[in-house]
């Protein structure tokens, strides 16, 4: 037996998981402990003593916490899920600690990195500050100073240094290749217990490719300097500049004075209301409407990696995971969602072809899905994007439906935002209505283009057609009616019961 099965007791794994995949919790509990038991005797030994350290008494969210620490596979998945709702809220609250941990790497270690990475001579251009600013997953933050740069309040001739932590190439390449491991065995135990069967193996290997760019550092001074021409028209949001002093292992980049965005709330609602809709305009809105042929998107858009500056501007830090949403994909979303307003069932089938891997689909097990979810529609729920994930993540678990990986990076990325705009907001900015708010403005900027343009095209930043919205137009008193007469019955089961209870 594996000694790992026994760290955590199954059942209050069970009770901290969604209501939905509670059945999951032996899984979970045994596919940690592949991915445990895989790791090098140093680092399990390491790791068992941190478990040994805890209180007798600690309860699973802490020792969840506590390995996410160790393993930068397990920080990760931990930062993603930090602000689901759907899971336990002594667990939300150990995962949210690791969107930014206290410092742990010497500032000795640190210098000796830089000397190897940018040369001695380079490296004494730096005066580095007494202690970093924060940890993350694989690096460590610490302000510098340029010696003998003019200062003005400290912050020119400065900035910040984020720098791999020691031996986290090593350790992040150990935990990455055991995923195909940890997904085999997830297939077998899951197909033994009569649950669903995603096929694992093949998700983790598509997860496996994107996180292994987490210390190519090299890529994350590109991603910087492409989101900052992209955000160059809007004042409101502040991409960190790349400063000299770089390498594959260290970026130099300007400092951002600020708090993380979740300490830092307004006490005004209204403004707390502004910020969770700049934060769903920047992180969902925009890369869904970018006119580009190719949208990049932040692939980790955790509370950690969201600031409030001190000039009141929303910071996005953190570039080193980004996915890309081609145009086809994004007309996809477009469509799916106005097919779904049109209650168009084959449409809706045939656009979750298009987008799924090529032998992949099965029709029937989809069209059930959506069947299903129209029926929400008709119910009175409006279609949007929060809609199309939920039937996405329908059809990936009950019909196996399997897309590119990069939307499935989308769906987490739309996950962990709704998480931060809920923390922000508190429920009062629904991201759907910032999504529909930009869309409109979207098709407003494209209507003089519109006149000149085949009324079959497709090619605006809105990825919809004069035909589409023609369609559209003429479809909104059906879906309208409907919904009314699902209202109707609603309230009259309601008077129904109070007449009865009485």
């Amino acid at each position: 037996m594996n000694p790992w099965e026994a760290l955590l007791d199954e059942q209050a794994l069970a009770d901290v998981l969604p209501a939905t995949y509670r059945e999951f919790a032996a899984p979970i509990n045994g596919a940690l402990a592949v991915f445990l038991g895989g790791l090098s005797e140093r680092r399990q030994q390491e790791i068992l003593a941190q478990q040994a350290a805890l209180d007798a008494d600690a309860t699973v969210s802490e020792r969840i916490g506590a390995l996410a620490q160790a393993c930068p596979v397990l920080h990760k998945l931990g930062q993603i899920l930090a602000r689901d709702p759907r899971i336990a809220p002594q667990l939300r609250m150990q995962l949210q600690l690791l969107e930014s941990l206290p410092p742990a790497v010497a500032v000795d270690e640190i210098r000796a990195t830089l000397v190897r990475e940018l040369g001695r001579v380079t490296a004494s251009e730096l005066e580095l500050a007494r202690e970093p600013l924060a940890e993350a997953s694989v690096a460590v933050v610490i302000p510098f100073v340029i010696n003998g740069a003019p200062q003005n309040n400290g912050r020119l001739g400065s900035g910040v240094l984020k720098v791999l932590k020691p031996r986290i190439e090593e350790h992040l390449a150990e935990e990455l290749a055991l995923l195909e491991d940890v997904g085999h065995y997830l297939d077998e135990r899951c197909g033994e217990l009569g649950l669903i069967q995603l096929d694992y193996a093949e998700s983790f290997r598509r997860v496996r490719e994107k996180l292994a760019g987490e210390v190519r550092l090299d890529l994350e001074q590109a991603h910087l300097a492409a989101a900052r021409q992209e955000f160059v028209d809007e004042p409101r949001v502040l991409i960190p500049a790349v400063l000299p002093y770089c390498s594959p292992r260290v970026t130099a980049m300007q400092r951002v004075y600020g708090a993380k965005i979740t300490e830092r709330l307004p006490a005004d609602p209204a403004r707390r209301r502004q910020l969770a809709s700049l934060v769903a305009e920047a992180l969902i809105a925009r890369p869904v409407l970018a006119p580009e042929s190719r949208a990049v998107f932040h692939s980790d858009p955790h509370a950690g990696n969201l600031l409030l500056a001190d000039d009141g501007r929303l910071a996005i830090l953190d570039w080193s995971l980004v996915g890309e949403l081609t145009e086809s994909e994004r007309a996809a979303i477009v469509q799916i969602v106005l097919a779904a307003a049109a209650l168009d069932e084959a449409r809706i089938v045939q656009l979750l072809r298009g987008i799924a891997d090529p032998g992949t689909f099965r029709r029937t097990a989809v069209t059930a899905v959506v069947r299903k979810w129209l029926a929400r529609i008709m119910a009175g729920a409006l279609p949007g994007l929060n809609w199309l994930v939920g039937l996405l993540d329908e059809a990936v678990q009950t019909a196996q439906l399997r897309v590119h990986a990069e939307l499935m990076l989308f769906r987490k990325s739309l996950y962990t935002v709704e998480g931060v705009v809920e923390s922000i907001a508190g429920g009062a900015v629904d991201s759907d209505a910032v999504l529909l708010r930009e869309f409109a403005r979207a098709l407003a900027r494209e209507l003089p283009q519109r006149w000149l343009a085949s009324p079959i095209s497709r090619r605006f930043a809105t990825r919809v057609s004069t035909l589409d919205l023609l369609a559209l137009y003429l479809q909104m008193p059906a879906l309208a009616a409907i919904q009314s007469a699902a209202l109707g019955r609603r309230l009259i089961d309601r008077w129904t019961q109070a007449l009865a209870a009485k």
